[in-house]
This record gives structure tokens, sequence and C-alpha cells, in this order.
């Protein structure tokens, strides 16, 4: 199986809510460029970038799209990296979502650990 990459931008809106979106590619030199461009659109917004990684990984997401209306569906996502990976777990709602963050633990015992609750206009495929 082909090694793919995903670039996982966190961002965070003025409420201080965490936003993810997801570019899949199929380089990590791919994943770099678009690194550097999705970042750089997001600063010249003044959107605050919190965590933007390109991990190694086989899990691909709906293509990204600007959420125009709070009626857009939203998708919540419990995102863990470490030092060297990542886990993403699907959760239903938000609230559920933020009990998860506030009891989780690194991936790896000794590494630092990252957690995040966000939410995505993206769904998993």
């Amino acid at each position: 199986m082909k090694a793919l990459f995903l670039l996982i931008t966190l961002t965070q809106n003025g409420a201080g809510d965490i936003n993810a979106s997801f570019v899949n590619t199929e380089t990590l030199q791919q994943c770099q460029q678009k690194r550097l461009m999705v970042e750089s659109v997001f600063q010249a917004s003044n959107i605050p970038v919190i965590e933007s990684n390109c991990i190694a990984s086989q899990q691909e997401f709906s293509e990204f799209g600007h959420a125009f209306s709070a009626t857009n569906i939203r998708y919540f996502y419990l995102i863990t990296f470490d030092d060297d990976s990542v886990k993403i777990l699907t959760i239903s709602d938000w609230h559920s979502c933020m009990q998860r963050q506030r009891s989780s633990v690194p991936l790896n015992a000794g590494k630092t650990g990252r957690v995040y609750c966000s939410s995505s206009i993206q769904s998993t495929l």
C-alpha cells in the first residue's frame, strides 16, 4: 500500500473554538508545500494557526471547503498528536468531544501529547 500524507491544520476562531482542516497528498513534499500555502492564507486573514502538521496516514477526508453558513453540517474530531504520530477519532457531538479531551492522555507514555477537540465541515471517507 502506497504511503499517503495528511495535512492537518488546526485554527482558532474568535470564540476560542478549534477548527480542523484536512488535505490529503501523495508525497511529503506536496504536503509541506500545501502546508505553507494554507498557513499563509489563514495568517493573512488573521486566523490563529494552533497546529499544522504533515503526517503519514491512510485516513482520507472530503475536499476542503469554506463554511459559509452556521447551518453547514459540522463533524467533530478528537485529535491527539504526540512527537511522531496522530490519532483522529470521530465524535458524535461537541459536548462529548470536550469531555473526551479533558480525560485524554498522550498516545505514547513519556511523550508530549497534545489533544484537541475540533470541528470541521469535512467528513472522513
